[in-house]
């Protein structure tokens, strides 16, 4: 059976959320459903060679993130766990090719978060103390500088949050979820946010 690869169908992709009466939300942070941009992640003793023979920036630690082009967030999760975050929906074709260029590679192996995370993005001068409230790790800038990435609880809900700052986006929180999971936690948020004018 030939190769399919299903990121390769933007156009089909789904989100679970209806946002077209989210942002009547009256909240001095800004939030944004990226879900159905391109994303794609690498695991294995190979990932960072692989990634890095393509161009690709590599955090230097886990726990790290980096931006790519102000636009491709490049996050290391492990010393062998790479995922790398379309934010301004115009990196589809680079992630494609990394995922079949990755086919039959040994020591590479393609992960699925495109389509077991949900991805959102905060911004806003309140966005750290909002997460204070449904979030255990401090977010804020003396803690949690940019690049940092926390696996943490986020709502009751596991998560990956990480800060960069850009120049479409300014300083922000990119937060990736379980997919089951987004309604809940957009709404969650969405009360936590509520109360910072």
């Amino acid at each position: 059976m030939e190769f399919f690869n299903l990121s390769a169908v933007p156009n089909s992709r789904k989100s679970l959320l209806d946002v077209t009466n989210t942002e009547s939300l009256t909240s001095s942070i800004q939030r944004q459903d990226c879900t159905l941009y391109s994303r794609v992640g690498f695991r294995g003793m190979g990932a960072e060679s692989f990634l890095m023979s393509h161009g690709l920036p590599i955090p230097s630690k886990p726990n790290q993130s980096l931006l790519f082009e102000h636009g491709l967030v490049v996050l290391r999760l492990s010393k062998s766990e790479f995922w790398l975050v379309d934010l301004d929906n115009t990196y589809h074709e680079l992630i494609e090719t990394l995922e079949f260029d990755a086919k039959g590679l040994e020591d590479v192996y393609r992960l699925f978060c495109q389509h077991s995370h949900a991805c959102f993005l905060f911004k806003g001068e309140q966005t750290a103390a909002m997460f204070s409230k449904v979030c255990g790790v401090d977010l804020r800038s003396d803690a949690f500088p940019l690049g940092s990435v926390a696996q943490t609880s986020v709502a009751r809900t596991n998560g990956i949050v990480t800060k960069q700052d850009s120049d479409s986006h300014g300083e922000f929180f990119l937060l990736l979820s379980d997919l089951a999971s987004s309604h809940y936690l957009w709404e969650a948020l969405a009360d936590a946010a509520s109360e910072f004018v």
